[in-house]
């Protein structure tokens, strides 16, 4: 029976299905899957197939598996999606002795270059988990070593003696010191609160002490400049030390021959002090006062006559109707009315009320000229003084610039101009 034309259509038509399909399956692995290869001294327990995760995460498959020599090549392919760090390491994770294993991939990405597609992670950067064979190697080897050796009883014999004879009649200081112990776990465990507040209070200070390092570190160079000058002046400190030491050998004599006299002043003082307390009101008065008054004296003093000016001031200015009205009623005789008084101050106070004053500014005294010559004024220092001359200077420019007219000119009417 021979086979069609269309037969062979159908058969290839089958073929070229499934090259696509193969093609479009092995796209998408490529396109959604990376491959990595690392490199392990041993992979006991790891077979194809098992999980390649990150942070637990499974990320992935095994995929081969080769025995080599001196390593063994694993190939895996994960997640294109999932981030890996360039450096990354390749560990054999064993959760227990009888489960399964996977490949953990650490750290995990959090910045910088990523682990390429095809990349390789070499042996120093694997590591495997130790095997029940390797624990029971070493334990042979540890027990060989605390074990007897021939006449010698071994390390560990030796350590039990020691442990004997240290024991040996201590029993009852080992009870007390547990019973004492017991204790103070009791007495903790009744104050923990107390003990977590001083811990969080420790780690307060902690804290802040970390964010003030500076400060610390300022502080801690300057202790030690202070520390450096102290060590250089250790010649000079030790001579004031002896120095003041006499000094107060010299004091304690002093007082001791002088105590009476001494006891004395001190009761004295502490009467003048009792006194001041009680006139406090008129010290603080007087200190309140004083700097006015003698700034006043020194004003009225007239170094060029050497006595005091003075200058008329009339008092009563703030109740002028009764300065002016009470001098009639002063002088009121017997058998007069108030009537003139009454009319006297019905007159005045519309007036006088509207220009009532402390004082009445007529604070001028004509009979005062120069008060002092120019060689009776002690100045400061020179530039006090040549400031002072300023002033003059520039005073009379004022005066100048206000009258420009000759003296002549001023006594004549209107200055001549009519």
């Amino acid at each position: 029976m021979s086979i069609t034309r269309k037969t062979w259509a159908i058969v290839a038509g089958l073929v070229v299905l499934v090259l696509i399909a193969c093609g479009v399956f092995f796209g998408v692995q490529r396109a959604t899957h990376r491959t990595i290869t690392a490199y392990f001294k041993t992979v006991a327990s790891l077979y194809e197939g098992d999980s390649v995760r990150v942070i637990g995460v499974p990320i992935g498959t095994i995929t081969s598996i080769e025995p080599r020599e001196g390593d063994v090549k694993v190939v895996m392919r994960i997640d294109k999606d999932t981030p890996i760090p360039a450096d990354v390491r390749a560990v054999i994770v064993a959760q227990s002795l009888v489960s399964g294993r996977f490949i953990q991939l650490t750290p995990g990405y959090s910045s910088g270059p990523e682990l390429s597609d095809d990349a390789d992670i070499p042996m120093e950067r694997t590591a495997v988990p130790m095997e029940w064979d390797d624990v029971k190697k070493e334990l042979s080897k540890l027990t060989e070593a605390i074990g007897p050796d021939g006449p010698d009883k071994g390390v560990a014999a030796r350590a039990v003696d020691v442990f004997d004879e240290n024991l040996d009649g201590n029993g009852a200081a080992i009870a007390e010191s547990i019973r004492q112990m017991s204790t103070v776990m009791g007495t903790l465990a009744d104050n923990r609160d107390d003990v977590f507040a001083t811990v969080k209070s420790l780690q307060k200070l902690t804290d802040e002490l970390s964010t003030s390092h500076e400060q610390l570190v300022q502080f801690n160079g300057r202790m030690a400049s202070v520390s450096s000058v102290i060590a250089d002046s250790s010649q000079q400190l030790g001579d004031a030390m002896t120095n003041l030491n006499e000094a107060i050998g010299e004091l304690d004599g002093f007082l001791g021959e002088n105590s009476s006299t001494v006891t004395s002043t001190v009761d004295k003082l502490a009467q003048l002090t009792g006194t001041l307390r009680k006139k406090d009101e008129q010290l603080r008065g007087l200190l309140h006062s004083a700097p006015t008054q003698l700034a006043n004296f020194f004003n009225i003093y007239n170094p060029l006559t050497g006595s005091l000016d003075g200058v008329f001031g009339l008092g009563m200015g703030n109740n002028l109707i009764t300065m002016l009205c009470g001098s009639m009623a002063s002088t009121k005789r017997p058998g007069d009315t108030d009537a003139d008084i009454e009319q006297c101050v019905d007159l005045i106070a519309p007036i006088m009320k509207d220009i009532v004053v402390n004082y009445p500014p007529f604070m001028a005294n004509p009979v005062i000229g120069r008060t002092a010559m120019p060689d009776q004024i002690t100045y400061q220092d020179a530039s006090v003084r040549a400031r002072a001359r300023r002033g003059v200077i520039e005073r009379d420019q004022v005066s100048r610039d206000a009258a420009p007219d000759p003296l002549a000119k001023l006594l004549v009417p209107f200055g001549g101009d009519r």
